[in-house]
């Protein structure tokens, strides 16, 4: 084939040299080159999964087609299927609302920008990370809440208004499957999983009715059915959003925002007051080590010892922090560090929510350093805003 086309090549050469210039042909006018928006959907689809979500939000804006694209649910298919998923941070705030009583809690996601974004911003302008309301073309659509059993992961919706939906789909496959409806519709939802079967609880405000049977309720793998939890005393009833839920010998720990905690014995089935976590003290577990980021340290757990002993490298870090602590994570084997601070000194009218990344490593010697690799200002509130909830997912 090759000898051909050089053979072909060849002769059409010898030809143009040897043909009169008055028997040339007018040269054929240039083609305009192939626009890569001419491409068949699925083809693009294909090639934005291969590119990074943090390059999302500018490609959005080159046509109407990329940004319908880039928001459509066959992208997520597509990155499934290239195992090109990504990590994605979430949080939810509650936000003063003039037009509503109790307002709709709000998602934020984390982007991060690319290393090779070359925008020019001012010196005290630059940021390495924002966070942006969902759904956008920085994340397309609100967060699910996955618990994984075995093979399985079953997810329940982190959206408004109420429903009684739960989702369950094979590890090794993108399509959710219908289960049985819960008891009652419920809105931001938390689940664990505890000895096969799936416990949910949050997402329904049990004072607005005399019924008090749902304030949680359990699904059973096997029997595919749903049951009610016992009633919970007044004293340890939910007025807002579940914060955290879970698994400790073999009890399950709820925690709120409220002034007390809760924790529920399956065996025994009953509700008991749990201890509070200390203000200012968040808690996470990043590879095999847990660390506790407080108002003036970061520390880190020595399992053998059993003590808490500081992170090295971070006394920068922990004197912008020290005040306003919201919460710690697991970011991709990294801790994320989230607090507050007022916008402006003597002025309460809006607080600038924090985030730092710190990339850990464990030395030789024992010590655990860290190394702060962003940290900067992610988004700007109205002082009376409320901390709800983080997700961290690939689902």
């Amino acid at each position: 084939m090759l000898y051909s086309w050089i053979q072909a090549a060849a002769s059409a050469a010898t030809n143009l040299i040897l043909e009169p210039p008055w028997k040339k042909r007018k040269p054929n006018p240039p083609q305009p080159p192939l626009s890569f928006l001419s491409l068949p959907d699925v083809i693009i689809l294909h090639c934005l999964a291969r590119v990074s979500k943090s390059y999302y939000p500018k490609l959005s804006l080159v046509s109407k087609t990329f940004h319908s694209l880039i928001l459509s649910i066959e992208l997520e298919h597509a990155r499934f299927h290239h195992k090109t998923q990504e990590v994605s941070f979430h949080i939810c705030l509650q936000l003063p609302d003039p037009d509503r009583p109790i307002p709709i809690p709000t998602w934020f996601t984390l982007w991060i920008k690319p290393d090779d974004d070359d925008e020019e911003e001012e010196e005290e302008e630059k940021k390495r990370s924002i966070f942006v309301q969902v759904p956008s073309s920085y994340e397309s659509q609100e967060p699910l809440f996955g618990c994984t059993v075995g093979s399985d992961v079953y997810a329940l919706s982190q959206s408004y208004p109420p429903s009684p939906s739960m989702l369950v789909r094979d590890k090794k496959s993108i399509v959710w499957r219908d289960v049985p409806d819960m008891i009652v519709p419920r809105a931001y939802p938390l689940a664990c999983e505890l000895d096969g079967k799936i416990y949910v609880m949050g997402g329904w405000n049990a004072n607005k009715t005399e019924n008090l049977s749902c304030w949680g309720e359990v699904f059973d793998i096997n029997t595919q059915t749903w049951e009610p939890l016992p009633n919970p005393k007044a004293e340890l009833r939910f007025s807002t959003m579940i914060r955290d839920i879970d698994i400790f010998e073999g009890k399950i720990y709820v925690t709120s925002n409220d002034e007390n905690d809760s924790v529920y014995d399956p065996k025994k089935r009953k509700w008991d007051v749990a201890e509070k976590e200390v203000e200012g003290d968040s808690r996470c577990k990043v590879g095999d080590l847990y660390y506790s980021c407080r108002r003036k340290s970061c520390m880190w757990y020595d399992t053998e010892c059993d003590e808490w002993k500081p992170v090295k490298g971070l006394s920068s870090l922990n004197k912008s922090c020290r005040r306003g602590l919201i919460e710690t994570v697991d970011y991709g084997g990294k801790l994320l560090i989230m607090w507050d601070k007022f916008a402006l000194p003597r002025r309460n009218q809006e607080k600038k929510i924090c985030c730092a990344l710190v990339a850990l490593e464990k030395r030789k010697d024992g010590q655990v350093w860290g190394t702060v690799e962003w940290s900067n200002v992610v988004l700007t509130v109205p002082s009376s805003y409320v901390y709800l909830r983080c997700l961290v997912d690939r689902i």
